[in-house]
């Protein structure tokens, strides 16, 4: 039996898929010779579908159907690739002294700039205007400059950067983050840079929403006292988190409740969830009972999409629950598996590049969970709602318990992949903080779209209880998740596997439900070996990071970092300002302590002194220079200006002597006054200082290792 054959867009999507990987993994340059193929491929299938009768070989023709969609996957991707176009800007970037741009999103607020995304429209190349394309990022000094909207045009000198690939071991690749976007470069615009000479609305319906963005926040910013209570409804309804401080977030994390904070299919699934229980009376009235619920919640649905500004994710899932929605109202035989594939295979179309996208990837993920796992784990448990509310109560939260179990089995692999950590009381705390988020979510679209009404009948009194309620409602799932937090072993941290070991965990997952579909002991087998597979690799990993002793220095910018890592512990030696700022610390180094197998981490001040034998470290410190011996190495740390103090030290020999925050523009101010083997300059270097001090060393004959450019260094004994 086919199991395959009732489910045709899971077959379709599958394909299409294969195209988009070996897109990416190969990287073709020539449209002709794809598309040449590809319509090679659409005959074949055509002849042979018309001749299917003389052939009988249904097998072939699927193959045959199957290898176009594999083309056109790859095909649409080589297409909605800008930079495989000779117009795209990329190839003027290093000629080009001006260039015309369009902001064509929103404006997001960061602590010394505002940041968008803008498309480029000409560049000018020795006084001639060339037309041209392409996205890119742009950063505004929001010091100088004022904030930017949707639509405004500017004219900005200079060159753009491209973005730079991670310098540290694992840490997020954001190059490749912006360029599954389409972008890749940036460049940071102070106001002599920049000159504002329009503004012109690429896209009307995107103005729209945008502005619909704008009048939402601006009620919240009025009617929601509390910066926190604040930062959460938008993030939340909105899908701007800049108002959220670290703390909060980290908390959300613990409590495995940081998708509430980002707009998403969880957001969408909710609200479609809520509407369809409270418009369930429309269900019994008939063909057109359904159709009003269908357009009531489609409306509302769309209207979500446009507060959050048109925000992807939301995009992505409105669609796919707009598509199951429409599939359940005019099927007879809703089949749920091809209704959500089906969506899933329209979205790569549109845009191939979603499928690289984390959240996208989570979405249907959780929803094949809750599709498949969750039926077969509600009837574990049966609970006769009819009996007394208590009862009912119990049932419910049953039910929530289930959805949020089978969505973590489908995610589970992903998700230890992409965020090294795993909340402990997830099972205790998803069913209340998804009411509680059920009920700010609900309850902050229907103040927004009572809010104008409100206002224009000159109703503030309501409309500020309202906002009370709805602060309340914030602070009340704030608490909970807080509390979640707060719990012993509420989370754990730096849990590592590698791409291999998530493959070998979803085909656990696949082996084990055919070997319940199928009852077959060939698949006790398969599940068996996949099984002692991970275990080795698991063994392997653990002798390894029992085992490792070395020291990494770190590349940051603004900041001097040390990794001394030792069998499963870590100490970080850095400056004060990096080490309080978790948020860094979380982006730079903890990847790499996952992988690591950390489990428990020492910081430390770079500029004080400390003996610590169990990482054989010492360090002495004095006036922002610091000695420090590891095994049988020796480091000269500076890291003050040396232009106004005097420095001295060439009695003494350093393996390593390291050079931090502009303490040296010249390489004349130490020559003569140390004694090292190498030089090292660390990330706190800007990379036009950087970039002069490494050319100095080279023509000194030194031995330099510029971090900026070379990425983090690792020392072993072996050095």
């Amino acid at each position: 039996m086919n199991y395959f054959s009732p489910f045709p867009f899971v077959r379709f999507t599958i394909a299409l898929i294969l195209g988009i990987v070996i897109y990416n993994f190969f990287t073709p340059s020539h449209l002709q010779a794809i598309f040449v193929v590809w319509l090679l491929s659409i005959s074949i299938y055509i002849a042979l579908y018309i001749f299917r009768q003389r052939f009988k070989n249904h097998l072939l023709i699927g193959f045959a159907g199957c290898m176009v969609l594999l083309l056109t996957g790859l095909l649409r991707t080589f297409l909605v690739t800008e930079s495989n176009f000779p117009q795209h800007y990329s190839q003027y970037v290093t000629k080009l002294s001006h260039y015309e741009v369009i902001v064509d999103n929103l404006v997001e607020e960061k602590e010394n700039s505002w940041k968008c995304v803008a498309e480029i429209r000409s560049v000018i190349i020795n006084n001639q205007i060339l037309p041209s394309s392409g996205k890119i990022h742009l950063y505004f000094d929001n010091h100088t400059v004022e904030k930017p909207n949707y639509g405004d045009v500017y004219l900005i000198k200079g060159n753009p950067q491209e973005i730079s690939a991670p310098k540290n071991p694992e840490e997020f690749d954001y190059r490749q983050y912006m360029a599954w976007q389409n972008i890749a470069f940036q460049q940071f615009c102070p106001a002599s840079k920049i000159e504002k000479i329009a503004n012109e609305k690429p896209n009307l319906i995107k103005a729209t929403a945008l502005r619909t963005n704008t009048v939402a926040d601006s009620i919240f910013t009025t009617f929601v006292e509390g910066k926190q209570e604040y930062g959460v409804a938008n993030a939340m309804i909105l899908g701007q988190r800049d108002d959220i401080d670290s703390e909060l977030m980290q908390a959300y994390s613990a409590a495995g409740a940081i998708h509430v904070l980002s707009v998403s299919g969880l957001h969408v699934g909710v609200i479609c969830a809520v509407l369809v229980f409270l418009l369930s009376f429309l269900n019994k009235r008939g063909k057109y009972g359904k159709l009003v619920m269908l357009l009531i919640i489609l409306t509302l649905l769309w209207f979500y999409a446009f507060i959050t500004g048109l925000s992807s994710p939301v995009l992505r899932s409105t669609f796919m629950f707009s598509v199951i929605l429409i599939a359940k109202t005019f099927q007879r035989k809703d089949n749920s598996y091809n209704t959500v594939a089906f969506s899933a295979f329209s979205l790569l179309l549109i845009n191939p590049y979603f499928l690289f996208n984390v959240g996208f990837q989570l979405s249907y993920l959780a929803v094949f969970g809750m599709i498949y796992f969750q039926p077969k784990l509600n009837p574990l448990v049966v609970i006769d709602k009819s009996k007394s509310w208590f009862h009912w109560l119990a049932d419910r939260t049953w039910k929530v318990t289930t959805v949020a179990i089978a969505a973590q089995i489908a995610t589970f692999p992903i998700t230890i992949y992409y965020f090294h950590q795993f909340p402990n009381y997830f099972l205790f705390a998803n069913p209340l903080v998804i009411l509680l988020s059920s009920v700010v979510l609900m309850y902050g679209l229907g103040f927004v779209i009572l809010a104008k009404i409100l206002m224009y009948f000159n109703l503030e009194t309501i409309l500020y209880l309202l906002g009370q309620g709805l602060k309340f409602s914030i602070f009340a799932l704030n608490k909970t998740v807080l509390w979640f937090e707060a719990l012993p072993f509420a989370i754990t941290k730096f849990l590592w596997i590698s791409k291999e070991e998530m493959y070998l965990m979803y085909a656990l997952i696949f082996t084990l439900m055919v070997l319940w579909k199928t009852q077959q002991y060939y698949w006790v087998k398969v599940s068996s070996v996949i099984v002692c597979v991970l275990i080795a690799l698991t063994i392997t990993k653990k002798i390894r990071q029992m085992n490792q002793d070395f020291l990494l220095i770190h590349s940051i910018p603004k900041h001097s970092a040390f990794s001394v890592v030792k069998n499963k512990r870590a100490m970080l030696l850095a400056d004060d300002s990096f080490l309080r700022s978790r948020k860094d610390i979380g982006f730079r180094l903890n990847n790499f302590w996952a992988k690591a197998g950390v489990i428990d981490t020492l910081k430390s001040d770079l500029n004080q002194n400390q003996a610590l034998k169990s990482f054989g470290v010492i360090a002495q410190s004095k006036d922002s220079v610091t000695v420090i011996a590891w095994k049988n190495k020796t480091f000269l740390w500076i890291g003050k200006n040396l232009k106004r103090k005097e420095f001295d030290a060439q009695n003494q020999f350093f393996d390593y002597l390291i050079l931090a925050n502009k303490s040296v523009s010249d390489l004349a101010q130490i020559i003569g006054k140390v004694q090292f083997k190498y030089l090292i300059i660390d990330g706190s270097y800007s990379d036009w200082y950087a970039d002069k001090l490494s050319n100095q060393a080279k023509l000194l004959g030194l031995n330099c290792i510029n971090l900026r450019k070379e990425g983090a260094y690792l020392i072993t004994d072996f050095d």
